[in-house]
């Protein structure tokens, strides 16, 4: 039996999820535990020539974080020395078998199809805890392991001042990746209809060299390169919108996302326009701190009409999405969340 150390300490597995782990974990938690006296630290699997036994001896005793995904090799070296090593959480944001989201409506859950697929369901086994970002993740991990908890996204930054909001001319922002393409691309031709109307608004799209043409012709259309991470947490601290697009149609790619756009948005100093579905629907007030619409581009049309409208509204609706975003995204929520779980027994 495997003597544990008794200071706790956490090691992040780190494979590609930079942010995820940046978002849930390090920003709002990581210096409270240091400060506590709880080891924490990232090890970047991808940069580290693998060696089960030294890889074995960094990790034994530890409570462990795995976000998104790990390699074969790492996987496969867990299952073999499970009862060495602490804790095991698995973050999730995202499912490679998404036929997983309907399987709370009654289908059974498919067989494990693509590599990733079946490397996820062997971490699902591996874990003591699945932690999700969002409420449609965790109706479709629920039934398929014993400890699914949710851990909503934290506000990371500083709210900005809205006198950005006095100023006459307008910018509509976009800043979701290339996964929300074909979510941003069905409202083009709104978005062509409200700025051929409107002259005191500009469309910022981050999209760069990747811009789908349905968009190319939008006017008075600013569209910058992608960033990376670090970069993004950087732009959104400088940059000031009045009203931001969440939208995520039916089918969409994005149907299991957290409401993290809401943070980016008010972050941003805007208002947003959101999708009438899951992750908003329960999160935003409709007409107090966001507008919520369906699919159809003219529901889009009178919402922006009406931000674009009737700015002494738009600017009581900042306000408030300021005020939620300090409730829903408390940092020492997600602090907590992690100190209870800060100790090298096992949960199950």
């Amino acid at each position: 039996m495997t003597a544990f150390p008794t200071t706790p300490r956490w090691i992040v597995l780190s494979d590609e999820a930079r942010a995820l782990e940046d978002i849930y974990f390090f920003l709002p938690a990581m210096a409270a535990l240091r400060k506590e006296g709880t080891r924490v630290e990232r090890f970047e699997t991808r940069r580290w020539k693998f060696s089960p036994r030294l890889a074995q001896a960094r990790l034994t005793g530890a409570c462990l974080l795995i976000a998104r995904s790990l390699g074969r090799e790492w996987i496969e070296m867990l299952e073999a020395h499970r009862e060495q090593h602490g804790r095991i959480c698995y973050l999730v944001d995202h499912l490679y078998s998404p036929e997983l989201l309907s399987a709370e409506e009654g289908n059974s859950p498919p067989e494990a199809g693509s590599e990733d697929a079946q490397l996820q369901q062997r971490l699902f086994t591996l874990a003591d805890e699945i932690v999700v970002v969002s409420e449609q993740l965790e109706a479709a991990l629920v039934s398929l392991h014993a400890k699914v908890s949710l851990l909503t996204p934290p506000l990371t930054g500083k709210l900005p001042d809205l006198h950005h909001l006095e100023q006459s001319d307008w910018c509509i922002g976009f800043h979701g990746t290339l996964s929300h393409r074909d979510d941003i691309v069905a409202l083009a031709p709104m978005l062509r209809d409200i700025q051929t109307r409107h002259s005191d608004s500009e469309v910022e799209l981050m999209m760069g060299r990747h811009l789908p043409l349905a968009l190319s012709d939008i006017p008075r259309l600013k569209t910058m390169e992608a960033v990376s991470w670090e970069g993004f947490q950087d732009y959104c601290s400088r940059r000031r919108i009045a009203i931001g697009l969440a939208p995520l149609m039916e089918n969409s790619d994005n149907r299991a996302a957290s409401w993290l756009r809401f943070l980016d948005i008010t972050r941003m100093g805007g208002v947003g326009i959101y999708s009438r579905r899951a992750p908003y629907v329960d999160l935003i007030e409709d007409g107090v701190d966001g507008l919520l619409v369906g699919d159809d581009s003219a529901e889009w049309t009178a919402a922006l009409e009406r931000l674009l409208g009737d700015r002494d509204a738009t600017r009581s609706m900042a306000h408030n999405a300021q005020h939620k975003a300090h409730e829903v995204g408390d940092p020492l929520r997600v602090l907590d969340f992690w100190r209870a779980r800060s100790t090298v027994a096992r949960a199950r």
